[in-house]
Formats: C-alpha cells, sequence, structure tokens
C-alpha cells in the first residue's frame, strides 16, 4: 500500500510526505496525518480505491466537506508544530526558552478560544485552555521566574506577562544581593574552569573588558550587575546560554555565578521528542503527578530515611518505605471515589 502510496504521489507530483510516519495520540502526531491528506489528497484518494475491499463497504473517500475540515484542523495544528519541533531540535532547553515557547503555544489557544468564527475548535481550545492554566499554576514561581530572566536570551523582555511582575523581580534581586553579591567569593572570571586559560578564552575576555569600559557612561545608572545586566538588549536566540555567561563572566562575576546553578535546572524533565513523538505514548501511559504538599512531604521522608533517622509514634518506629509506597499508589493520587 504505501509503495503505491508513493507512486501517486509521484505522478500527482504531490508531497513531499515523511516516512516513517509518527502516528501518536497527540497533536503532532495528528498534524502528520493531517499534513499528508493536505499535501497528497489525490494520491491518497487513489490508494483508497484500490485497496477498498480491505477497508470494508464503507466509502473512505473523504468528500469536499470532510476534507474542508481536514484544512481548517491543519492550519489550526500547523502553529504547535512548528513551535514543539523547534522546542525538540533545541539544543540546551532551558527553563526561560521552555516559557518562551508555551507562552506562544497559551496565546494561540487563546486566539482560538476567544475567537467566534472557528467553532469547530472551541471544545477543543477550553480543554487546552485547562491544561495551559494547570502548567501555569504549577510550573510559574520565584525560581522558574529567576532560572527565565537569567537566561540571556530571555532575560525581562521575552517572560510571559503572567510570570513577569514587579515583586518576582525584587525577590530575585533579594535573593542575589543575600546569597551571592555578599557571601560567594567569585574567581577572577567567575568560573573556575580549565578553559578559562586557553588563549581564545583569554582574547575574549580582554574584548570584553574593552567592551565594558566603552559601555561604562551608558551603565552609570546601574545600581549592581542585575540591573545592568537587566538593562541590556537580549542575545540572539540561538546563542549558547552558557557559553554567553562563560563569555561575560569578568563582566558579571557574581551573577554569574548564580546564573550557572539556575540554569543547571532543567526546562524538561525528559527530551521534548519524547513528549511530542509516538515515544511519549508509552510515557504518558505511566505518568502521573503527586500535588505539591505530598511531593514535598515525599522529598523530606526520601532524606530522612538516606541520612538513617528513624521516628517514633506511641513506641512503633514509623516504616517510612511503607508510607512513601501508600503516597504514591495510583489510589492515593487520584483520591478516594465518590459514592
Amino acid at each position: 500500500m504505501l509503495v503505491d502510496f508513493k507512486h501517486w504521489t509521484e505522478v500527482y507530483q504531490e508531497g513531499p510526505c515523511k516516512f516513517p510516519l509518527d502516528h501518536s495520540a497527540n497533536w503532532n502526531g495528528n498534524y502528520n496525518v493531517l499534513d499528508i491528506v493536505k499535501k497528497a489528497p489525490n494520491a491518497m484518494d487513489n490508494t483508497i480505491k484500490k485497496f477498498q475491499d480491505i477497508f470494508g463497504p464503507r466509502d473512505w473517500v473523504l468528500s469536499d466537506e470532510e476534507k474542508s475540515v481536514v484544512n481548517s484542523l491543519h492550519s489550526y495544528l500547523e502553529p504547535f508544530y512548528k513551535t514543539t519541533t523547534n522546542l525538540c531540535t533545541c539544543k540546551l532547553p532551558t527553563v526561560g526558552l521552555v516559557f518562551f515557547f508555551m507562552d506562544h503555544v497559551f496565546e494561540l489557544i487563546n486566539v482560538c478560544h476567544d475567537s467566534s468564527h472557528q467553532k469547530l475548535f472551541e471544545k477543543i481550545a477550553r480543554d487546552m485552555s485547562k491544561t495551559a492554566r494547570d502548567f501555569t499554576s504549577q510550573a510559574y514561581n520565584i525560581y522558574t521566574f529567576t532560572a527565565a530572566i537569567l537566561d540571556p536570551r530571555i532575560k525581562g523582555e521575552l517572560i510571559p506577562d503572567a510570570l513577569n511582575s514587579t515583586s518576582n523581580l525584587e525577590d530575585a534581586r533579594d535573593h542575589f544581593v543575600r546569597d551571592y553579591s555578599s557571601i560567594f567569593q567569585a574567581p577572577r572570571n567567575g568560573y573556575s574552569t580549565q578553559q578559562d586559560n586557553t588563549e581564545d578564552g583569554g582574547a575574549f575576555s580582554f574584548a570584553e573588558e574593552i567592551i565594558r569600559k566603552r559601555r561604562r557612561v551608558s551603565m552609570s545608572t546601574a545600581a549592581d550587575e542585575l540591573t545592568q545586566y537587566l538593562a541590556e538588549p537580549p542575545a540572539p536566540i540561538s546563542t549558547d546560554a552558557l557559553e554567553w555567561w562563560r563569555g561575560h563572566s569578568s563582566r558579571y562575576p557574581r551573577l554569574s555565578l548564580m546564573a550557572r546553578d539556575f540554569l543547571a535546572i532543567q526546562g524538561t524533565s525528559l527530551d521534548p521528542e519524547e513528549l511530542f513523538t509516538s515515544k511519549g505514548d508509552s510515557i504518558h501511559k505511566q505518568q502521573y503527578c503527586l500535588p505539591l504538599s505530598s511531593m514535598q512531604a515525599t522529598m523530606c521522608i526520601k532524606s530522612w530515611m538516606q541520612s538513617g533517622y528513624q521516628f517514633n509514634f506511641q513506641s512503633t518506629i514509623i516504616d517510612f518505605e511503607r508510607l512513601i509506597e501508600s503516597a504514591t499508589a495510583p489510589d492515593a493520587v487520584n483520591g478516594p471515589e465518590s459514592s
């Protein structure tokens, strides 16, 4: 059947169609199927007609109305596909970059949800909006905000509006001043790796020193490293965030230490490709999510166990391993069923 389909694509000069086809049950998988229907309608129709007996008595050739729906759904999913594809091909998916892409996805959902002429996608967008709200309620906090602004490609300019608040910025500044500005004794260039001693690295640091001196007048109002860093425009999106901080560590000796720690926070717990392709189908089946309060309690218990602590309750030693197993059981996650 695939051979016949490829033959008809050559006859009608349709495509190109990428095989093997990702048939995962997510928007990327759905988009790939719709993409073939849109790019090779004649090849698909002729292939279906040839194997009509296999498909059964129903007429599987799409009508003009059905093809119109396919084109509309394809147009709706295309921006999501481009977004997730870019996220999957990103070398370093930092928290800030993930928020940047996800904020774009949320904007697309809201546009579709508020659009009166796309009733077909209203329920889809409503369900996606709920998922978006769940994501923001769990992922947006002071720590992820700090990790995002320390990404030189994102800073404060490209952070989602829901996260980019004055209070978050002040909390991040307080954290920097309290834990890095006074406590850390920064090395000469903020890093202490062997690569810093190379000839190229020294030349680059020297060039940055010249740039810093030339900018001194325009940066005279900067009260600290964080203020000066945020006052400058973001770096190009193709910039390697870690290499950027390595090159600018002599200019921001203490802030580069903070960036080193926060950029170590993974933007995703899995390879993005495994979330948006058929590889992720088996992962979703095993996935569950604990409430934040349960997660904190579980982490504390694991820490106590590793430290060898034992706690008694009414003269009985508490079995933490059994408590963790019960806390992470499916029934505990889903909660008791209502009668």
